[in-house]
């Protein structure tokens, strides 16, 4: 018989896996405030909301100052909410100033021997999305620095206050004082109640306040020659459930899925917001105009978005190839014309020699000169050759053979009576 132990471990560990495989990512946000006693007459108090200013206050001002654009005016919508925030931490003022009175009075001689006493107080909530469900765990916390040394904080229930270490023996009678005060429940209540309410509440202000919906009208890509898609996105949506409405149009006929409409439903991203996508496919190869209209609560009126789609002529995808061919071809046959004339008349393109020059070349290579009187003599080599070798003054024998223009007429004369 088998074991049924081993069964049942089996089974937790399936167990253990499945609900491990269903958590999803986790996403964190703070609301915190931040006191600081520089002296007994002077105090400062930021609150922040993941890191980015909300409010700052000083002693030296009459009330808080707003940093956000849902609460600076008293007519913004945030505005109600962040008073309610604002009345909330009277009492933890004044909590911290009197608690950072025990803390100077203690340390004034102590070795840290400063005079800065700080206090973090404010909440936390992480948020984990899953398949199936959303969970938030909230938390309280709150801690004392002096001279920026954390010297005790709120235990995790926020029932106590609990010492560092190395301060346990030296402000034993700090911490009894302070967890036997009734002022304490003000501050665990601040960060266990009202601290989140401000929380969600502020997320929401933002989440609110930030800009409309970002909408793309976009194609996406060549499906086949003549065809591409048309894409209508709309993102950034918040809530899930604020309405968005999106229609496609083709000449002002409104499509639907019959027609080839594809849409995405709305669906999350990854920063708790909403997108709605709708595709299309389009023929290029008629001419007809696309509309994308999209609404929006955040949108002071609807928003169109047009694509006009121009009729492509057939053949006009292949002029730039025709005309490409028709240059080269007249191209080389002007380099064909005027390789030919080259070849037949290549005297055409050369300086004309002088006449002097011509006949001393023509009685060279055995041709005939002309005399002044128009009659062709011939001429024999070997006298030619004896002539110019009498001849007074002859520098250079090629020189005179090629009746350079420095020879004179008599010498021409002597060559053809020889």
């Amino acid at each position: 018989m088998t074991n049924p132990i081993r069964y049942a471990f089996i089974g937790l560990l399936l167990c253990s896996f499945i609900s491990q495989s269903d958590v999803g990512p986790t996403v964190k946000h703070v609301l915190e405030y931040m006191y600081t006693r520089f002296n007994s007459s002077h105090y400062e108090v930021a609150g922040l909301l993941d890191g980015e200013l909300v409010d700052f206050y000083s002693s030296a001002l009459k009330s808080p100052v707003p940093k956000k654009s849902w609460n600076e005016e008293n007519t913004s919508f945030g505005y109600n909410d962040w008073q309610k925030s604002i009345s909330a931490r009277q009492d933890v003022n004044t909590y911290f100033l009197s608690s950072a009175v025990d803390l100077k009075r203690h340390f004034v001689k102590h070795p840290l021997g400063g005079d800065i006493v700080q206090m973090k107080l404010g909440c936390a909530v992480d948020i984990t999305i899953t398949e199936s469900k959303k969970t938030e765990k909230e938390v309280g916390f709150a801690e004392f620095a002096y001279d920026g040394n954390t010297v005790l904080r709120l235990s995790d229930n926020s029932s106590m206050w609990i010492p560092k270490d190395e301060y346990a023996q030296d402000i034993h009678d700090i911490v009894h004082k302070w967890n036997t005060q009734s002022m304490k429940d003000h501050l665990t209540n601040f960060v266990n109640v009202d601290c989140p309410v401000a929380l969600d509440r502020f997320r929401l202000l933002e989440r609110t306040n930030s800009s409309a919906p970002k909408v793309y009208t976009v194609p996406s890509g060549s499906l086949k020659p003549g065809l591409i898609n048309l894409t209508c996105l709309i993102t950034g949506s918040y809530p899930k459930s604020s309405p968005i409405e999106m229609n496609l149009f083709r000449d002002n006929i409104l499509l639907t899925e019959m027609e080839g409409v594809h849409s995405s439903g709305v669906r999350p991203n990854e920063d708790h917001t909403y997108q709605l996508r709708k595709t299309v496919r389009l023929d290029t190869s008629e001419s007809v105009v696309y509309r994308c209209d999209v609404n929006h609560k955040s949108f002071p009126k609807p928003r169109n978005y047009t694509w006009e789609v121009k009729k492509q002529e057939e053949g006009s995808n292949l002029l730039p190839y025709i005309g490409g061919v028709v240059i080269f071809v007249c191209l080389l046959a002007g380099v064909l014309f005027f390789k030919n004339r080259w070849r037949f008349e290549p005297n055409r393109y050369l300086a004309a020699p002088n006449p002097e020059e011509n006949a001393a070349l023509g009685a060279q290579d055995g041709g005939s000169l002309i005399d002044q009187g128009g009659d062709a003599t011939s001429v024999d080599l070997s006298s030619e050759r004896e002539v110019l070798t009498n001849a007074p003054d002859a520098e250079d024998e090629n020189d005179e053979a090629y009746g350079s223009r420095g020879s004179s007429d008599s010498d021409l004369s002597q060559i053809q009576r020889t």
